[in-house]
């Protein structure tokens, strides 16, 4: 039975302790909900009479009891507090928000006066270090400082107890809590001065002690904020903070919170309301009273809000009172309108029962004008880009751009503030664009000649004319002449940047051409301008030049002569003259005048040519490079220059080097070709390789020919940049392609081509045989033929040869595989036969 009553015991402690629990968290829970939501913060006199606070922390607090003066919220770490904070403290700290809180933090940040308590750069927090305000209310844990000098010295320091006394020593406990400084002082100097007599004056004489009274260490008070706040809650802060000091704590106002009726309550008494407008716009807050212990401030959510955007100083969302007009809110809170702004009528969009809105509100209405909870007011732009009273003037004129009719109402006066035409302005005919009454423009053409003689009368502007006056010079046709050929064209010079009809070169570089294609030069036409000027406008003549052989094609110009029947089929007129060479101005000078658009050739001097040179490498007495003498110089006359062959030159192994060079069009033509041959080539494989525009090819000569043989058809004749090696006498046979092993051997002489193939391993099974071909030392090359269509005779192996054995395609492959297949089963078929054949003989 002990048991069982020990256990019921046990039992019924930990339903009891269980219980208990869980009705704290559902109270905490519950006070969670009514600080987070925002509907529950609208708190009447009423329902705050029946509300009763903890006087005990029962909210954790946000700051130290022992230390007032710490930022509480920086002190504060609860989860509560964290969630209270807004979309704009989670973008600052990098997480992640919705889209909704997106649009949450963007309309928070438009609220007028929200960053006043996020800017980290102001602060609320209550200075200590103020001379003590006399209505200041004394409470238990303040502490008082006494010093008496004068006749008599004395120091106190002394705590107010729980009790709200004072004990000094001979004096006793002196009652000071719950009244002023001022008048604590007056109860504490009468109990003093009953044993410090000089006090008070005595026997006529005056007090010659006097007894100081301030404020030591002051108490730690607990206040309240709740509603519509960032983080509500209960603080602990020092007894001479205001009403802004815990509001600072708290965060301000949330995205809901209002700032014109911000409440303080005291023993379930209204003793302040604030409006936080007057701080902003004023600087001034009258109802920021002193706060005491067990205060609640409350902050009440926002009853109408109206947004103005556009031409103002301070465009934001701004909390309106009902008796506050458009014009008061836009000159007070948004600081008025810019300078930009269109005042004439501003657009308001308000919202409707089913929809919304638009309403022009104009200038004169904006006393009267009390804007509605949701209403967005818009202020726009001037037109900066339309003038009302101005015209333009562009063309030959020097100051050309807009101009005020206001000042220059006809068009005589207007050439006037642009300081007259331009020396090659077209008086003749003067175009105004105007913009008709029913928007479309008209053109007006007017001879300013005639108005200044009188004869047609002066031009009224009107708004936005547009008046263009020509150029002389714009009218005309751009007059050029070109020249081209044996000139030194500067790098500086007009150059053709395109192929025009009818030219025969372009260049895009002055100077030589990789091409021979001749440098153009383009100049403008002047009159009086011979050959002479236009060459020494291009940069004098080339040493190359042929002066006696000047050709210039003109223009046909039939000017006036349009009928059909006198077309002829001349495109051009050709004339040939000869020029001073030196173009100096004598009488060998041409008297020949260009016209517009002549085109001048300068022809090269058929007997001029620049020096030539070919290169002699190897086994020759003198190796190195020779000039040319003549343009049909041979190899044997330049060997002979060169000291003929010393006694290790192998003749028949020298090779001539030359440079080829193509066109664009034609490395892409051969490239083509070549593509071609390789894809209708099936029997063996070819290899490709690319066309370029310049390569260098070996030629295989017969030197021996040439050198017994002068003028013969082996003694070649020789090009500029040619390079003829004449090699050593080599000692080897190489191998390559389609055999068992690569490799190179020594040359015997008399050895037929198959023994250096045995050299090699033999071929492969994918080797093409009649299309095997040697490239001798020379650079020539010789290939396999057939006898008969059946039997193969390869060429002759010399020294330094070199054998390819090209690789059968694929389906030559498979063919041949086939055939060597047949003839292996044949073979075996033939050899059973043979065998049965021999043993019926032996039966």
């Amino acid at each position: 039975m002990q048991a069982n009553d020990c256990s019921n015991k046990v039992g019924t402690r930990f339903i009891s302790s269980h219980l208990s629990k869980f009705i704290v968290s559902a109270l905490f829970l519950c006070l969670t909900f009514l600080s987070n939501d925002g509907n529950s913060q609208n708190f009447t006199l009423g329902d705050l009479q029946n509300l009763a606070l903890p006087m005990q922390g029962s909210k954790i607090s946000t700051s130290s009891a022992k230390s007032p003066n710490v930022d509480p919220r920086k002190v504060n770490a609860t989860a509560n507090a964290k969630s209270s904070s807004d979309s704009l403290k989670a973008k600052a700290t990098g997480s992640v928000v919705s889209a909704a809180d997106s649009a949450s933090a963007a309309y928070k940040k438009k609220i007028f006066g929200i960053n006043m308590f996020n800017n980290p750069n102001i602060t609320f927090e209550s200075s200590l270090n103020i001379p003590t305000p006399k209505n200041y209310i004394l409470g238990a844990g303040d502490e008082l400082v006494i010093d008496i000098n004068g006749y008599s010295e004395e120091h106190y320091t002394l705590p107010i107890t729980p009790e709200g006394y004072v004990k000094i020593a001979k004096v006793g406990n002196v009652f000071v809590s719950g009244i002023s400084i001022e008048e604590a002082k007056k109860r504490i100097i009468d109990r003093l001065s009953k044993i410090y007599v000089g006090l008070r004056p005595y026997g006529g004489a005056p007090a010659n002690t006097t007894a100081t009274i301030s404020l030591g260490s002051i108490k730690t008070i607990r206040v309240s904020v709740l509603g519509d706040v960032v983080a509500p809650g209960t603080y602990s802060i020092s007894s001479l903070s205001r009403v802004m000091n815990a509001l600072y704590l708290s965060g301000g106002p949330n995205e809901n919170g209002t700032f014109r009726e911000i409440r303080v309550i005291r023993d379930r008494k209204l003793i302040a309301q604030l409006d936080l407008y007057d701080l902003l716009t004023t600087g001034n807050l009258r109802q920021n009273v002193g706060l005491h212990d067990q205060d609640i401030i409350q902050v009440g959510s926002y009853k109408s809000r109206v947004e103005i955007i556009g031409e103002v100083k301070k465009p934001a969302v701004f909390e309106t009172l009902p008796s506050e007009s458009l014009e008061k809110i836009i000159n007070e809170y948004a600081n008025g309108f810019t300078p930009m702004a269109y005042k004439s009528v501003l657009k308001v969009q308000r919202i409707t029962e089913k929809d919304s809105k638009l309403i022009d509100l104009s200038n004169d209405l904006l006393s009267s004008f009390y804007p509605k909870a949701g209403d967005v007011i818009t202020v726009e732009k001037v037109l900066m880009n339309r003038i009302e009273n101005a015209v333009t003037l562009e063309g030959a004129v020097f100051r050309p751009g807009k101009f005020s009719i206001n000042d220059s109402p006809t068009l005589t006066k207007l050439i006037k503030r642009a300081d007259s035409f331009r020396e090659d302005a077209f008086l003749g005919r003067i175009s105004i664009v105007r913009l008709r009454d029913d928007l479309t423009k008209e053109n007006i053409s007017v001879n300013y000649n005639d108005i200044l003689s009188g004869k047609s009368p002066d031009i009224a502007l009107h708004r936005e004319d547009i008046v263009t006056v020509y150029s002389v010079v714009e009218l005309m046709e751009k007059y050029t002449v070109r020249i081209q050929g044996e000139i030194n064209l500067k790098e500086d010079a007009p150059l053709t940047s395109a192929i025009e009809k009818g030219s025969t070169a372009v260049s895009e570089t002055p100077g030589e051409n990789p091409n021979n294609e001749s440098p153009i030069g383009t100049f403008p036409f002047l009159h009086n301008m011979t050959v002479e000027d236009l060459v020494e406008k291009a940069g004098g003549l080339k040493e190359s030049a042929a002066t006696g052989r000047i050709e210039v094609i003109r223009r046909k110009k039939n000017i006036g002569k349009d009928d059909p029947s006198q077309i002829t089929s001349t495109i051009g007129e050709r004339f040939n003259f000869a020029i001073n060479s030196n173009l100096s101005i004598d009488p060998s000078a041409s008297k020949f005048i260009l016209e517009p658009f002549d085109e001048v050739f300068v022809r090269s001097s058929p007997n001029y040519e620049k020096q030539q040179f070919i290169s002699i490498e190897g086994q020759v007495t003198f190796p190195g490079v020779y000039g040319l003498e003549r343009k049909n110089e041979r190899i044997s006359e330049v060997i002979t220059r060169a000291g003929g062959l010393n006694a290790q030159a192998y003749p028949k192994g020298a090779t001539l080097v030359r440079k080829f060079k193509i066109s664009k069009q034609e490395a892409d033509r051969k490239s083509e070709q070549m593509s071609e041959l390789s894809d209708n080539t099936t029997e063996a494989s070819v290899k490709v390789k690319s066309v370029k525009e310049e390569t260098s090819e070996s030629i295989g000569i017969d030197l021996v020919k040439a050198l017994e043989q002068p003028n013969s058809s082996a003694d070649m004749l020789l090009q500029d940049g040619d390079i003829i090696k004449i090699p050593k006498e080599p000692q080897t046979v190489r191998m390559q392609g389609e055999v068992l092993y690569p490799t190179s051997t020594r040359y015997v002489e008399s050895l037929p081509f198959k023994h250096y193939i045995s050299e090699a391993g033999g071929f492969t099974e994918l080797s093409s045989r009649k299309r095997s071909y040697i490239i001798y030392a020379n650079g020539s090359v010789d290939r396999t033929r057939k006898f008969l269509g059946l039997i193969n005779i390869y060429p002759k192996v010399q020294p330094g040869s070199e054998i390819v054995v090209p690789s059968l395609n694929i389906r030559q492959g498979a063919s041949q595989q086939a055939l060597q297949t047949i003839q292996t089963l044949t073979m075996g078929l033939t050899s059973v036969a043979t065998l049965f054949a021999l043993i019926r003989t032996f039966k």
